[in-house]
């Protein structure tokens, strides 16, 4: 089940956080991006609430989730979805995706939808308006 509080206190903590890490990372990023385009907010934004509704929808309403393991599932999810984009751009941009992006990517993926899903039900266990 999705919920809208639980929703917008993901997106208020992964959007400052992916910033910093792209911010601090530009030149991982380089050979890959183009200088002259500037980042669509708008899909920015619709990749974070995709990923806070997934964590929900597939993660946070097992019945079996703990604490413990939480953030091992947040990972998977994570290796799933970052590992799937950045292989399939790697497919379609070979002489731009190199091994260090796809690494690296997927790993900070899984880092922060781990990270986010340990926090998020964290967050749900503790507060009974989300219950």
């Amino acid at each position: 089940m999705i919920n809208f509080f639980l929703t917008l206190i993901g997106l208020c903590i992964i959007i400052p956080i992916d910033f910093v890490y792209l911010n601090l990372n530009s030149k991982f990023y380089t050979n890959i991006l183009d200088p002259n385009e500037k980042i669509n907010i708008i899909y920015a934004v619709a990749t974070w609430l995709l990923i806070i509704i997934s964590i929900q929808i597939i993660i946070l309403s097992r019945q079996d989730l703990t604490v413990s393991n939480s953030f091992y599932n947040g990972a998977f999810l994570g290796l799933a979805m970052y590992g799937v984009y950045n292989l399939t751009s790697a497919s379609i941009y070979p002489s731009k995706w190199n091994n260090q992006i796809i690494l690296g990517d997927t790993l900070w993926g899984m880092g922060i939808t781990g990270f986010m899903t340990w926090l998020l039900f964290n967050i749900e266990k503790s507060n009974n308006i989300f219950n």
